[in-house]
């Protein structure tokens, strides 16, 4: 990891939408631009104006109830990110259509800069949501989003669409901007020296290295922004104090390019919004509402909708692959958490 050029901002880039780009349905160059300088310098952008509150208020209403309820549900560590039980991975309401809003799973604006970041040909390997369980005090390691030998280019991001304030007082996500650029998969560290594919924790020594450089920072994004980011710029999850279940829905995007080996599920009931651009391939498949209704909750490792999107080992190759001698170990890594 090279160190951060001087006097960079600690926190993200924000690029608002006039009433002009509204009613035409896209980014002015200008604005485009700007996005766009902010993802490959930064790896995180706030995109503000994108989507109408409404709509997030009543995702919000219906997934703070579903969150409850699937809580008292979980009873192992591998069901919570990372293992700690502070934070776990929900299914948006895809399967009513009251609730499957396209500005939210085709948001139109964010296609167009998923487009300038990844290029043409764009594909959307998962759907989901991150819920910060209220009143929780542990956070999460510092990661990145691969837990497998990831190219050195941008190949994925996610949209993340905040159903509240995003701030400290609730759980907001620690950030390192920039952290992307030059970051390798030999930063991260292994299970063992046998192991196939590292874990997406980064190296203690690397981390001191940046904070001299470019410190984090955790973020406070108001209510009805979106944030974009590059998967391999570094984060952790934090613990939320406050009295209510922090929730942002989370659309990913990826390369033409990358791998395709992995699909995740959807209702049937959700197939004419996911495929309906033209632009973006859903990699899914697509099941029965009442079948996906009854195993869209059920995350974690090896559950039905457990969340992978690695490339198989045997037959992907990068220019970054680690030699064994170069792999250092991952001795703190909790034994419930994927990698």
């Amino acid at each position: 990891m090279a160190p951060s050029p001087p006097n960079l901002p600690t926190e993200p880039g924000v690029v608002t939408l006039t009433e002009a780009e509204r009613k035409s349905g896209s980014w002015s160059r200008a604005n485009l631009q700007r996005a766009l300088e902010f993802m490959h310098r930064d790896g995180l952008l706030v995109m503000s104006g994108i989507i109408d509150p409404a709509d997030l208020v009543k995702l919000r209403d219906n997934m703070v109830k579903t969150s409850d309820e699937i809580q008292v549900l979980k009873t192992s560590p591998t069901q919570f990110n990372h293992g700690i039980k502070s934070n776990f991975l929900q299914a948006p309401p895809l399967a009513d259509p009251d609730l499957r809003f396209p500005s939210v799973f085709q948001n139109p604006f964010c296609v167009q800069i998923a487009e300038g970041y990844l290029g043409s040909g764009l594909c959307m390997p998962f759907i989901t949501a991150n819920t910060a369980i209220k009143k929780t005090t542990q956070a999460q390691p510092i990661h990145k989003d691969t837990s497998f030998v990831h190219p050195c280019a941008p190949f994925m991001m996610i949209a993340n669409f905040l159903l509240s304030d995003f701030m400290p007082e609730n759980g907001s996500t620690e950030f390192w901007l920039g952290s992307h650029n030059s970051t390798l998969p030999v930063e991260q560290m292994w299970r063992s020296k046998e192991s196939k594919v590292p874990t997406c924790d980064i190296r203690p020594e690397i981390l001191e290295e940046r904070r001299l450089s470019r410190a984090p920072c955790q973020v406070r994004v108001p209510f009805g922004s979106v944030l974009f980011r590059d998967v391999r710029t570094w984060h952790r999850g934090m613990p939320n104090p406050s009295d209510e279940d922090r929730i942002m829905v989370a659309v990913a995007y990826q390369s033409s390019w990358f791998t395709r080996d992995r699909r995740f599920k959807a209702p049937e009931s959700a197939r004419a919004l996911l495929t309906g651009n033209p632009k973006v391939e859903p990699l899914c498949d697509f099941l029965p509402d009442e079948k996906w209704l009854e195993i869209c909750q059920q995350w974690g490792n090896g559950e039905p909708m457990d969340l992978v999107y690695g490339p198989n080992s045997e037959d992907y190759v990068t220019i970054s692959d680690v030699k064994e001698e170069d792999k250092v170990l991952n001795l703190n890594f909790n034994e419930f958490a994927k990698g």
